[in-house]
C-alpha cells in the first residue's frame, strides 16, 4: 500500500511539475525596449538581397536606450561585426526560441567585461563567441544592453528577432506578443502588370506598365479607373507599404492575396521563413524596378526558380493566360500582422496586340535548372545550376578598353538580374606588367561615369577570376595604392585633442580595408571599427595601459591586395 500511494504521490508531482515547466516555458514575451513603439523596418519586408528577419525599433534618434530581455533565459552568443548587426546578443529561451538584439551600442558590464578579455585573447575586434548555459542567465525584463548604431545600421535603432534554437527559422516577432498594437490599414500605391511571354502584351505595349492607385469609398481604384488591356501570359505586382498606427514610418507588408472573379489565385504570408532563403527576396521583388526606380513591388506570381514556402494557393505559380476575349474582375488584399487590410479592386479586358513579334537578338540562352556556361578568347563564365530564378536570354558584348584598365570591357548581359547564387568570372589581362599581377582584381566599370567599383579576383597564368553576385560591365584594373590613415584625435603625432581615446579615419581608394592592428608600447589594443564612417576607436584602459608615461603608439592597415599603411606617434597619457 505505502508503495502504491509512492508512486501515486511521485506521478502527481511529476504531473505539477511538468504543468510548472510547460507554464513557464509558454509564459509571454515583452518588448525588448519600453514603449512608445516605432518602427524603423518589419518582419519579412523588402531589403537588398534578403528578407527583414526582424523589426527595427526605433529609438528616439539616439543611442543608448536600457533594452529588456524578452523572456528568461540565457545568453548563447556574442557577436561583434563592423557590418551586419554590428554588436549583438543572441538569448536561447526555455520554450526552444532564440531573441536576437543587434546594433546595439554596449552589454550588460559582466557580459561588456568578458567580451573585452576575449577580444584581447584573440587580438580581434571582430569576434563571435558561444556562451555556456549557465554563464550569462537573465530574467525577463532584466537590462542586457543598451542601443546603438553599430555595424551596417542607417541610424541609431535596435534590431530584433526570434528565432527557432534549432533550425534558426526566423518568426514574425508580432505573434509573439509583445505588447505592440495596430490599428491603421497599409496603404496600396500602384499596380504592375508583366507580360510573360513574347506573345503578351498590355494595351498596345509589350513591356511592363505601372498603373497608379488612389483611394475609392470601400478601398482602393486605379487613377484611370478604366479595364487593364492585356493578352497572353501575364502577372501582376503591388506597390504598397504599412504605417504603424499611421505613423508616417514605412514598412513592409505581411501579406496579398490576389482574387479573379472571385476566385483566390495566389497569395503570400509572412510568418517564418529560413534564414538560408533569405536571398529570395531577389526573386520575390521586381529587382530590376528597385534599381531603376528604388520602389519594393512584391511579385503576385512565382517565378520558375524561386522555392520560397510562404505561397498560397500558388495556382499556376499566379500566372494568368488572357486568351478567352473575356473581361475579368481582380481583387487584390493586402494586409498587415495585425489584420488592417486595404483592398484593391480593377477589371482587366482580353485585347489581342496587332503588334508584330520582334526577334530579340541574345548570345545564348541560359536555364535556371541547368549549369549554364559561356567563353571565348577574353572571357570564360560558369554560372551554377540554382543560380538563376528564370530562364535568360544572356547577352554578351565587348567594348575598348577603359582608362587605366588591363582589358577589354565585357559587358556580361546586365545589372538588371539577381542571382541566387555566385557565378565563376575569369578575364584575360592585357598589357598588365608582371610586377603587378598581385595587385590585379577585377572591377565594375561604370561606362557614363567611369567610375570603378573593385569585385576582388585573383591573378593566375593571364587571368583574373572572381566569384560574384553581380552581372554587367567588367574589367581588369590593380590596386598597388595602400590605405589612407588620418588621426582624427591626435595633433602633429603627439598631442592628444580628447583625454578618453584615440580616433582614427581609414580609407582605400579601390579594393577596400583587410585588415588593422593597434598597438601600444607595442602590445595590441582594441580599436572599435565602424565601416560605414571608416572610424576607428580606442578608449584609453587603465587596467591594461599604464597612466602618466609617454607611449608609442603604432597602427598598421592592410587593404585587399597587401598594400599597407604605417602610423606611429609618442603619445603622453
Amino acid at each position: 500500500m505505502r508503495v502504491f500511494l509512492s508512486i501515486i504521490v511521485l506521478v502527481i508531482f511529476s504531473i505539477i511539475k511538468l504543468y510548472a515547466q510547460n507554464s513557464h516555458d509558454n509564459e509571454s514575451f515583452i518588448s525588448p525596449i519600453k514603449p512608445p513603439y516605432f518602427f524603423a523596418g518589419n518582419f519579412g519586408e523588402l531589403r537588398p538581397s534578403h528578407f527583414h528577419s526582424g523589426l527595427d525599433f526605433r529609438t528616439q534618434g539616439k543611442t543608448g536606450i536600457p533594452v529588456y530581455a524578452v523572456k528568461n533565459g540565457y545568453i548563447s552568443r556574442i557577436g561583434i561585426s563592423p557590418t551586419g548587426y554590428g554588436n549583438a546578443l543572441y538569448m536561447n529561451h526555455p520554450d526552444g526560441t532564440t531573441s536576437v538584439y543587434g546594433h546595439l551600442l554596449k552589454f550588460h558590464p559582466k557580459i561588456q567585461e568578458y567580451l573585452n578579455e576575449k577580444q584581447y585573447d584573440r587580438e580581434s575586434f571582430q569576434i563571435n563567441l558561444t556562451i555556456s548555459s549557465e554563464k550569462f542567465i537573465f530574467k525577463k525584463g532584466e537590462i542586457i544592453a543598451w542601443s546603438g548604431n553599430s555595424g551596417s545600421s542607417g541610424g541609431p535603432h535596435l534590431h530584433f528577432e526570434i528565432r527557432d534554437t534549432k533550425s534558426e527559422r526566423a518568426f514574425n516577432p508580432i505573434f509573439n506578443h509583445l505588447g505592440i498594437k495596430d490599428n491603421s490599414a497599409p496603404k496600396i500605391i500602384a499596380l504592375y502588370v508583366y507580360p510573360l511571354s513574347e506573345t503578351s502584351n498590355i494595351g498596345q505595349y509589350r513591356v511592363k506598365k505601372r498603373f497608379e492607385a488612389v483611394s475609392a469609398p470601400r478601398g482602393y481604384r486605379l487613377k484611370n479607373n478604366a479595364p487593364i488591356q492585356v493578352y497572353g501570359k501575364i502577372g501582376f505586382g503591388i506597390q504598397a507599404e504599412d504605417y504603424f498606427n499611421g505613423t508616417g514610418l514605412k514598412c513592409g507588408i505581411y501579406s496579398a492575396t490576389m482574387f479573379c472573379d472571385g476566385q483566390e489565385i495566389f497569395g503570400f504570408k509572412m510568418d517564418n521563413f529560413s534564414l538560408a532563403d533569405a536571398r529570395y527576396a531577389n526573386a520575390q521583388a521586381d529587382y530590376e524596378e528597385h534599381l531603376l526606380s528604388n520602389r519594393w513591388i512584391e511579385r503576385l506570381f512565382k517565378l520558375p526558380g524561386n522555392y520560397l514556402s510562404i505561397y498560397y494557393p500558388a495556382k499556376n505559380n499566379g500566372i494568368l493566360n488572357f486568351n478567352d476575349r473575356k473581361g475579368h474582375d481582380f481583387e487584390i488584399v493586402v494586409s498587415d500582422a495585425f489584420k488592417n487590410k486595404a483592398v484593391l479592386k480593377f477589371r482587366s479586358v482580353t485585347v489581342e496586340s496587332p503588334l508584330p513579334i520582334k526577334s530579340k537578338l541574345f548570345t545564348k540562352e541560359f536555364f535556371y535548372d541547368h549549369k549554364n556556361e559561356f567563353e571565348n578568347d577574353k572571357i570564360r563564365i560558369q554560372i551554377p545550376k540554382g543560380a538563376l530564378y528564370d530562364n535568360l536570354k544572356f547577352i554578351y558584348k565587348s567594348a575598348p578598353k577603359p582608362l587605366g584598365c588591363y582589358s577589354e570591357l565585357h559587358l556580361v548581359h546586365n545589372k538588371f538580374v539577381p542571382l541566387h547564387i555566385p557565378y565563376i568570372l575569369s578575364i584575360k589581362c592585357t598589357n598588365l606588367p608582371n610586377n603587378l599581377t598581385d595587385k590585379a582584381l577585377i572591377v565594375v566599370v561604370d561606362p557614363s561615369k567611369g567610375k570603378k567599383t573593385a569585385i576582388g579576383g585573383k591573378y593566375s597564368k593571364g587571368w583574373v577570376t572572381v566569384e560574384t553576385y553581380l552581372l554587367g560591365s567588367f574589367s581588369v584594373a590593380i590596386d598597388n595604392i595602400p590605405p589612407i590613415i588620418s588621426p582624427l584625435s591626435i595633433k602633429d603625432k603627439k598631442m592628444l585633442t580628447d583625454p578618453k581615446q584615440v580616433q582614427f579615419h581609414i580609407a582605400d581608394d579601390l579594393s577596400g580595408i583587410k585588415s588593422y592592428r593597434g598597438e601600444i608600447d607595442g602590445k595590441w589594443v582594441l580599436f572599435e571599427y565602424d565601416e560605414k564612417t571608416g572610424t576607428l576607436t580606442h578608449s584609453f584602459d587603465q587596467k591594461r595601459m599604464q597612466m602618466g608615461k609617454s607611449h608609442l603608439l603604432r597602427l598598421v592597415v592592410t587593404d585587399n591586395k597587401e598594400n599597407r599603411s604605417e602610423y606611429k606617434a609618442i603619445i603622453y597619457k
